[in-house]
């Protein structure tokens, strides 16, 4: 038989999670070694913050600006492209935020998230946009990778973000606003299990939960104003007023 180094690679990744993790379990010498490995990991995603805005704005770009000079068909035959490079987008994303990553980097995660499913809600003035909106109307990646991040965030990452209403960078209200418009846009059908994944177990139910926040208190409304404002006639500016 060949050696075993070069048969691992023939497992599939949940067979040899489940080979390392019992033989971790079983033996103190195995055990130390995969702690080591995650320690020495862990240090170096905590040392690192990654932002994520550039997917946002390339996102919005694909979906409002690439195809806009083509007619209604062409648009049509790349819509699926570009459904596809949103949802790649998301994982992509949602892979770097894991229970490891800087704190930070997790709540990037999430904002960025938000805003690439604002776009969805609100660009659907031409035939790439509305094909894009309609695949989301039953595809749950964007919901089921806010949730993945937030499932990796200690209580007091998601009290920080529910408590936050009135901040610069309040993400909350935002995420509510969005919960908002996947209702009225009929999109991302799993949405309000985003806000339940959040704040689930943080509070009794005579805490207080914080101030109740309204649309005119929302902070994001400069950032969003080139999203909520698309001109019907293709006129895009270069890229959104973010």
């Amino acid at each position: 038989m060949a050696n075993i180094s070069a048969l691992i690679p023939e497992l599939d990744a949940a067979t040899i999670h489940t080979l390392l993790a019992t033989a971790a379990s079983k033996h103190s010498d195995i055990h130390a070694l995969v702690t080591a490995a995650i320690n020495s990991k862990q240090r170096a995603e905590s040392a690192r913050v990654l932002n994520f805005d550039h997917y946002s704005r390339s996102v919005w770009r694909e979906i409002n600006v690439t195809y806009s000079r083509l007619g209604g068909s062409k648009q049509y035959d790349k819509a699926f492209d570009v459904y596809n490079e949103v949802v790649d987008t998301i994982d992509t994303i949602v892979k770097s935020c894991g229970p490891l990553a800087n704190p930070r980097t997790r709540f990037n995660g999430l904002s960025v998230l938000r805003k690439i499913g604002k776009t969805i809600c609100l660009s659907s003035n031409d035939v790439v946009g509305h094909e894009v909106q309609k695949n989301f109307q039953w595809n749950e990646s964007l919901e089921n990778g806010m949730c993945e991040i937030i499932g990796a965030m200690s209580d007091e990452e998601r009290r920080v973000i529910r408590d936050d209403v009135s901040s610069e960078e309040a993400l909350w209200p935002k995420l509510v606003e969005l919960e908002g418009l996947a209702q009225s846009y009929c999109v991302f059908p799993e949405f309000s299990r985003v806000l339940e994944v959040l704040t689930e177990g943080l509070y009794d139910d005579d805490d207080d939960q914080g101030e109740e926040w309204s649309e005119e208190e929302d902070t994001d409304e400069a950032e969003d104003e080139e999203i909520a404002h698309i001109p019907g006639q293709f006129s895009w500016p270069e890229k959104p007023l973010w």
